[in-house]
């Protein structure tokens, strides 16, 4: 016979809380149950959901809460053993109840914890959870980051690969290239997304500057699902900005997403009764899309195409001979349809046609084996086809097409047992497979680029192979111990990364123009008689180095015979492990002061190849100064980090009963991202990367090229042939290839005997590991049923990697280029070429006052989520590999002006946004209350729930670039003017898109400082005085809005509903707000200060069923 005890508000509890519904209203009048061994403890919750119970004894107690005659039950059982735990329990839509203590909420400074209900009701484009991550303060999208075409987050002024994602505790980062795979995970499925950032405990690694954990759906709350149907038509949409006036309406978009979730008990009839024991939830995601994007580019016009320069001298016309290949690459551009769009003549708009499948599934299994013990399953697949990442290239030839390609695989198996009510661990082993690719069906077509963006370029891709095969197993063991006032939890995990790479840039060959200084090859009239050039004269401009077919410099990725090429050009066998343990201590010192504190040690071994295909540079230090070999199988390829010791800690003041104020600290470990910081592989000698650049004397033509046939035998520096077994593995740790023997060899074999210095990679030997130093300060007060939070975030990236060029780019005068061999008239003999080395030399610094609001306002008022952030954020590069130039529109470059002097690079970051307000509203309407509705039937007047999303957003930062050579540091696309002048950045003047206010003047506001006295390089330049990130883009503001309407059908024995149908009306930007991108940034290039495209969609609207169970 069981006994009841009734606990009382008026006393002081040793458990309790608040019980709240999915949309986080608060539940009065309820009764929730604790009941250990027979012995049930009841209480009541207040008006505002709370409840309590007083002096229960410790032990393992089963939570159930009965609500309007319907009961819930709790899968995990509640341990007691400390006094003052507070909880928050939350009854999900199909009965389920979710536990999550106060201390689990608020343990991280930052982040955001979403119930099942706001991830799927809320509208969402495309049903991406991921998005909902911007809500959170601190937290902005960073598009240097997706480079796996998933959108990466920048968070508290760290780099998106820094952002890491889980799924159940199973980790979930892209294994090779971060990010979070999985993102367009069913919605339906989600119970709920742990967010944390900022002030993190010690159980979090990984390089997190922001951790999220989506916990998945379970069988436990019964037999229960949903079947949906998400559609989507252009005819509904209204027209984008730049959609060309006379091509129909709109281009076509249409979007279909369908699928479903099951879950509940396994019982087969006759055979087996899993009640109460054995659960299942399973489910499918489909997704179908064609998306019309508007395309604006800059192609040459006829006149050009015959030969006519008017670019070159203002007032004069040269008459350019047309050299006959480039006259048919010039044929096969589009010509311009759009004069008054913003490359003036030189504007093509059009739309291009992008496709993006997707199927994915999961299923899960739960298994209690006893009172103390249960088994947790679950496997997931997702295989993703789509989008094109170029569609401005499509726009040119559908063949030019680079697309994203990805299968994700990851499962876990989670074993936890509860020993005693003071002792408890789980054991976990998981894996994830990301299979990113980008393959272009295009393997014959020579790209041809313009360093300035004076076009869009022809074939940008050239036949460019990235494919990634990322393989991560981890293993987990966690142990937790109460007792005396202190929660202590401790373990370690174990990371296994095995991947398979294959890489290599324009393999179809690629001819750069503009940028730097090329030669004609053929006389050049013009109108005036003033301005002729002579054969062997530096050509004025880039279009005449385009129609003559003179490029500035040319690149190819080839490998030799005896290695494999095509679309497995490059391969790396890659293995990097990871060993970590971490102690953590809440330590309740008094019922006022609460501390957190613990430590985490991580190792990380360097990046390894199990081919041994690896090199890299040595730079050592002589009596005569620095001397740099080439190594093969560089053994090792860097340091291995022993000092990863990650202190952690954190102070709750318990000011006053509603008033909570925090200070915190913490030291975490980054780890190299294993696709953007490994330049060990995919490089010399394995593939060759050769390199020409224009030289007085020395031009070279479009069409000329190094095929594998061309390529000699490498040998060290004692004449050995160093692949002689054909076995990479046979060649010894640390030999030097001789680079000079393998450039003079390489001439002998090509028609022009022309010496081509080789492009070489590496990793600096003393890099190692980067830091995220966090230091936080907040207040945390409670009205009511609403929670505000504000609070200061500083954070520190120290020693983080980036891209060093310790000889110069491309076109480096000797004086620039000090491991490059040079004759007295300065032409390349021998020597090394462009280096491209990742150090650990790069800082960041972010500062920030964060604020928050969430709750629910009372009398049937709106539940809302609310961000606030004024930060700054400052690095002198963000990110390593990415950005670049080669194309029209806004640049991002991440290498340096001066390749010997980065200190001048400080700025904002690329990801930094001064102000960002972000906005999320659930209103239930209450229309059945409605008095002159009183006659309409329930049925249609009851259910009805109004939920919206708004963000409004600073402009992001951009560099502007000259687009010309302007020292003897040689042409990266990174040099830049003096400014002159003070623009006026507007997107509300007349014509929208001029957001420097000049027009075709827009240029006038700059001075480029070349043709100096003194100064260097073939333009007799110096460097820019501008700044890095000196100018901001326009605001961004988007209102995205959701009507929905639940229907019940029939009724259940319990008294609940049978059937729910739910039927929303989606509406994104939706009252079409004009959101500008960042404009052209290159002063040389076309357009210049004109923008080309919005920064986000026009409005569109979805419709969408669902049938709820």
């Amino acid at each position: 016979m069981s006994t009841v005890a009734w606990s009382q508000h008026d006393e002081i509890p040793t458990w309790g809380g608040e019980l709240r519904d999915s949309s986080g209203v608060p539940i009065a009048d309820a009764t929730v149950w604790l009941t250990e061994q027979g012995h049930k403890h009841a209480a009541v919750t207040a008006a505002n959901g709370s409840f309590a119970f007083k002096n229960l004894p410790a032990g393992s107690y089963t939570l159930s809460v009965e609500t309007a005659g319907k009961l819930s039950n709790a899968s995990q059982p509640v341990l007691l053993a400390m006094d003052h735990v507070t909880v928050l329990v939350t009854i999900s839509d199909r009965g389920g109840l979710a536990i999550a203590e106060q201390k689990e909420q608020n343990e991280a400074t930052g982040g955001e914890q979403l119930s099942s209900r706001a991830v799927s009701e809320l509208p969402l484009n495309k049903r991406d959870f991921s998005t909902l991550l911007l809500l959170a303060a601190g937290t902005m999208t960073d598009t240097n980051g997706a480079t796996n075409f998933t959108q990466q987050f920048a968070i508290n002024g760290q780099r998106g690969v820094e952002a890491t994602f889980a799924m159940d505790g199973s980790d979930t980062s892209d294994p090779e290239m971060g990010g979070g795979t999985f993102t367009n995970f069913n919605v339906d499925a989600v119970e709920g997304i742990q967010s944390s950032s900022g002030w993190m405990p010690a159980e979090i690694g990984r390089g997190a500057a922001g951790f999220t954990n989506i916990i998945t759906r379970s069988g436990k709350s019964g037999f229960h699902g949903s079947f949906f149907e998400f559609l989507r038509n252009s005819a509904l949409d209204a027209r984008n900005y730049f959609d060309h006036p006379t091509e129909g309406r709109i281009p076509p978009f249409r979007r279909n997403e369908f699928g479903f979730t099951n879950g509940g008990p396994v019982v087969i009839p006759h055979l087996f009764d899993g009640s109460g024991k054995t659960f299942y939830f399973g489910q499918y995601q489909g997704f179908r899309q064609v998306l019309g994007t508007t395309q604006v580019l800059a192609v040459p016009t006829a006149d050009e195409r015959s030969g006519s320069d008017t670019s070159a001298f203002p007032g004069d016309t040269l008459y350019v001979p047309v050299d006959s290949q480039m006259a048919r690459i010039l044929a096969r551009y589009p010509l311009p349809n759009f004069p008054q769009g913003p490359y003036g003549a030189h504007t093509y708009a059009t739309s291009s046609k992008v496709i993006t499948n997707a199927n994915q599934f999961s299923i899960r299994i739960d298994q209690t084996l006893d009172e103390k013990s249960q088994i947790f399953a679950r496997f997931t697949w997702d295989n993703l086809t789509g989008p094109t990442t170029n569609p401005d290239q499509t726009a040119i030839d559908p063949s030019f097409a680079v697309e994203y390609k990805d299968h994700q695989r990851n499962g876990v198996l989670t074993y936890s047992r509860v020993i005693s009510p003071q002792y408890s661990f789980d054991s976990s082993i998981d894996f994830t497979r990301s299979t990113p690719g980008f393959p272009t069906p295009n393997h014959t077509d020579a790209a041809v680029k313009f360093n300035d963006g004076l076009f869009e370029a022809f074939n940008s891709a050239g036949g460019s192979v990235m494919q990634a095969y990322g393989n991560l197993i981890q293993a987990r063991q966690n142990f937790s111990y109460i007792r005396s006032g202190h929660a202590w939890k401790f373990g370690g995990e174990v990371r296994l990364n095995r991947d398979t790479t294959y890489f290599g840039i324009s393999p179809n060959n690629e001819y750069d123009f503009g940028g730097g200084t090329a030669y004609s090859p053929v006389e050049i009239l013009s109108q005036s008689g003033t301005h002729n050039v002579n054969v062997g004269d530096p050509l004025p401009d880039t279009l005449s180095g385009l129609l003559t077919g003179t490029p500035f410099s040319y690149n190819v990725a080839v490998a030799p015979p005896y290695f494999s090429g095509g679309n497995h050009i490059g391969p790396a066998a890659i293995n990097r492990n990871n060993f970590a343990f971490y102690i953590q201590d809440t330590w309740k010192i008094s019922d006022r002061f609460v501390l957190d504190y613990g430590i985490r040690y991580d190792v990380y071994s360097p990046i390894t190849e199990r081919a041994k295909r690896t090199s890299s540079i040595v730079t050592t230090k002589t009596a005569t100064g620095y001397q740099q070999e080439f190594l093969v199988n560089p053994q090792p390829g860097y340091q291995t980090n022993y000092n990863g010791f990650e202190p952690r800690v954190q102070l709750d003041w318990r000011a006053t009963q509603k008033l909570h104020v925090r200070a915190g600290g913490a030291m975490m470990v980054i780890p190299p991202n294993i696709w953007q910081d490994n330049s060990l592989t995919g490089s010399t000698p394995f593939v060759i990367y050769p390199h020409l650049s224009a030289a007085p004397g020395a031009q070279f033509h479009y069409g000329f090229q190094i095929t594998p046939d061309e390529l000699p035998r490498a040998y060290s520096t004692s004449g050995v042939d160093i692949f002689a077994s054909g076995n990479t593995k046979d060649v010894p740790a640390n030999t030097v290839l001789d680079v000079d023997r393998y450039e003079h060899d390489m001439a002998a074999l090509t028609p022009s005997h022309q010496i081509t210095p080789l492009n070489l990679a590496g990793i600096d030997r003393n890099f190692g590991n980067g830091w995220l130093e966090t230091w936080t300060l907040g207040l945390e007060r409670q009205f009511g049923n609403v929670t505000a939070d504000v609070a200061y975030v500083g954070t520190a990236g120290v020693k983080l990697p980036r891209m060093t060029y310790p000889n110069g780019f491309a076109g480096a005068s000797p004086e620039y280029a000090p491991y490059t061999q040079f004759d007295s008239s300065g032409n390349v003999i021998g020597g090394f070429g462009v280096e491209n080395v990742v150090d650990d030399t790069s800082h960041s610094s972010y500062n920030a006052l964060q604020s928050s609001l969430s709750g629910t306002f009372p009398h049937g008022g709106p539940g809302v989520q609310a961000s606030y952030t004024w930060s700054k954020s400052l690095d002198d590069v963000s990110g390593v590999i990415g950005g670049g130039t080669g194309s029209t529109g806004a640049q991002v470059a991440f290498a340096p002006q001066d390749p010997f002097n980065t200190h001048p690079e400080k700025g904002p970051s690329t990801f930094d946004v001064a102000n960002s307000f972000s906005l999320s509203v659930a209103q239930d309407l209450h229309l059945d209350s409605v008095n002159f509705l009183e006659a309409v039937t329930k049925k249609i007047t009851r259910g009805w729930e109004l939920l919206s999303i708004s963000t409004i957003s600073s402009g992001s930062p951009f560099t502007i670039y000259s687009g010309i050579q302007q020292t003897g540091a040689g042409s990266n696309g990174t040099d830049r003017p003096d400014q002159i002048g003070k623009p006026d950045l507007s997107t509300a003047r007349k014509v929208r898109e001029d957001y420097f206010g000049l027009g075709p003047a827009n240029a006038s506001y700059f001075s480029i400082p070349i043709n100096l006295s003194g100064g260097t390089g073939p333009n007799s330049g110096r460097f820019g005085l501008l700044g890095r990130n000196t100018f901001r883009g326009p605001a961004y503001y988007n209102y995205d809005f959701a009507m929905i309407k639940d229907t019940p059908f029939g009724t259940r024995t319990s008294g609940s509903e049978l059937v729910d149908l739910q039927f929303r009306a989606e509406f994104f930007n939706l009252f079409n707000i004009v959101n500008m991108g960042l404009p052209a940034n290159t002063i040389k290039g076309s357009g210049f200060g004109e923008i080309s495209k919005t920064a986000g969609t026009s409005r569109q609207i979805q419709f969408s069923l669902k049938l709820i169970y």
